[in-house]
């Protein structure tokens, strides 16, 4: 049976919508409800794969809080496997403030701001054994922005499976601060980069960071033999490089409620068509798919069921079985 690992990050999201003005006068506002959900790049993905079908276990730290105690049940609900979920007393499960503005674009604060569980994964509580099982590993830069184990535990398990021929995919999700990338945090994400066979991430938001070229020159620099990369670029759809050259796919025309988590499902869509053999190219496809049927409604736990993602794509087919993009 395949399975999927998906190293890093989980937290709870506060979704707070901004009010709504509804007249032009903007003297009648209406206040959406706040909602809270599971949430975390990694989580995100890990919680899209499982209802897609895929067999997916959830590797990472929470603290045996409030918010630890969510997300194991929202594990639990969704059908990821928690074997490898390590539980921390001394540590702090994140909340994370989303606030969506009437663009559906967010704005994310996270608390509390101390001992967060997510920056530690201690190696000697998991198994690498079960790990390397697995048929796709999976992770997220969110998870290397720290000099702290997680870093260090993430790198090696990568490194590890590169070396056994098992597929690797690390989402970029890069945290640029005040216009720059801080060196130990740059050369981590270069050296995972080294282990991972799918490189995903967004084109002028993070590649664009990763090279003195612009950020389509910076993104074929990290093909080779056995490395593609995927460059997500919102609603312009998404491109993947090869070292025979490229594949394109446009976004799926949606009526946007909210970005948050959309890269992180695009992940699950991408590598669970890359699980059914699929080519490239409707790779592209099905992670457009997913987060796009997901930016349709609210929180990133909007993602589809197998079946609600072949009714999605089924209606944006044409008679000749191309997409109505």
């Amino acid at each position: 049976m395949r399975r999927v690992f998906v190293l890093g990050d989980a937290n709870v999201d506060i979704i707070v919508p901004y009010p709504k003005y509804l007249n032009e006068e903007r003297t009648m506002v209406e206040y959406p409800s706040p909602s809270l959900q599971g949430g975390g790049t990694s989580s995100n993905t890990a919680v899209a794969l499982a209802r897609l079908g895929v067999c997916t276990s959830f590797v990472g730290t929470i603290g045996d809080d409030q918010y630890g105690k969510y997300i194991r049940a929202d594990f639990e609900k969704e059908g990821v496997d928690i074997s490898q979920l390590v539980v921390e007393p001394d540590l702090n499960t994140v909340g994370v403030f989303a606030f969506i503005d009437e663009y559906g674009e967010r704005y994310l604060w996270g608390w509390p701001r101390e001992n967060q569980a997510f920056k530690v994964l201690d190696e000697h509580k998991i198994s690498l054994e079960k790990l390397m099982e697995g048929s796709w590993i999976h992770s997220s830069g969110m998870s290397l922005v720290y000099d702290t184990s997680a870093r260090k535990t993430i790198i090696r398990i990568f490194r590890e499976a590169y070396e056994r021929g098992i597929p690797t995919s690390f989402d970029l999700n890069l945290r640029v601060d005040n216009g720059c990338l801080e060196p130990e945090y740059e050369k981590a994400v270069r050296e995972i980069i080294r282990y991972t066979t799918v490189l995903l991430g967004s084109g002028t938001d993070e590649f664009a960071w990763l090279g003195d070229g612009d950020w389509k020159e910076n993104a074929r620099s990290f093909v080779s033999d056995k490395r593609t990369v995927i460059v997500r670029n919102g609603k312009e759809g998404s491109i993947g490089f090869f070292r025979e050259g490229e594949a394109i796919a446009p976004a799926f025309k949606v009526k946007v409620e909210d970005t948050v988590g959309a890269g992180d499902v695009y992940n699950a869509g991408f590598i669970f068509a890359m699980l059914e053999g699929k080519p490239l190219g409707e790779c592209l496809v099905w992670g457009n798919a997913v987060s796009g049927f997901t930016v349709a409604k609210k929180g990133a736990r909007g993602c589809p069921t197998k079946k609600e993602l072949d009714e999605f794509l089924e209606e944006e087919q044409d008679e000749k079985g191309n997409f109505g993009l």
